[in-house]
């Protein structure tokens, strides 16, 4: 009989890989460094297996940035580290726990399953060993802790599981960005552009919106589209 071998997901909960992002920047900031640099700046003498094995985490849940010369700290790592607002630290730190695909399906199915049934699918349905069933089921644990995603005012879109396409409206929503020194108005617009991806746009300023700020943001968008080089339909 074959032996099962369990599938790719982060080998620590996201509460372990942000605590040695923290590490990260204290040693290197936003520079660019090797994996060995890297290692050591999360608290390791040199490359070893779990030096490794936490890089690899990190990267799973998009808090560093690979590059050809080395990694850094990503977009969604600078959001949680030096957020504009507790919110938007939310928001990143959220976005960080739905990263690695399977933990994102598990967040919309089982988030609030117990650990019998969680091993259960995960073995039966996923093909998972034992001992790999247990090391998920507890970096799962930690990730849906840290990212609140197991309150009752989350609620993961079911389609994450089912595949369904998305609603074709166009979702608004209004509130407020609070510094130390200011308080901001904060308009947000989401379109769904397929099934699997969403455009969400935020607005934040007191002052009226114009047509120039459209013309402007149109304009970046043009800009944008050549730097990523999208493919013409």
């Amino acid at each position: 009989m074959a032996r099962m071998r369990s599938p790719n997901y982060p080998a620590y909960g996201l509460s372990e890989a942000v605590d040695r992002l923290k590490r990260f920047w204290s040693k290197e900031e936003a520079t660019v460094v090797t994996a060995d640099v890297a290692a050591k700046a999360i608290g390791y003498t040199g490359l070893s297996g779990p030096a490794r094995t936490y890089l690899a985490a990190m990267k799973k849940f998009g808090l560093l940035s690979e590059h050809k010369s080395g990694m850094l700290v990503s977009l969604i790592g600078l959001r949680i580290l030096h957020p504009e607002s507790p919110e938007d630290q939310q928001r990143a730190i959220q976005e960080a726990a739905l990263k690695p695909e399977l933990f994102r399906e598990l967040a919309a199915t089982h988030a609030r399953a117990s650990d019998d049934a969680l091993k259960s699918h995960l073995i039966n349905k996923l093909k998972f060993s034992e001992i790999g069933a247990k090391h998920l089921i507890s970096a799962f644990r930690d990730t849906i802790e840290f990212a609140k995603l197991n309150q009752d005012a989350y609620n993961p879109r079911s389609e994450a599981a089912s595949g369904e396409a998305m609603s074709s409206e166009m979702q608004v929503g209004q509130g407020e960005v609070r510094t130390a020194a200011t308080t901001k108005s904060l308009r947000s617009f989401s379109w769904p552009l397929s099934a699997d991806v969403t455009a969400r746009l935020e607005i934040v300023g007191n002052e009226e919106l114009t047509s120039a700020h459209i013309d402007a943001l149109s304009q970046y968008l043009e800009v944008a589209k050549k730097l990523l080089k999208v493919p013409k339909n």
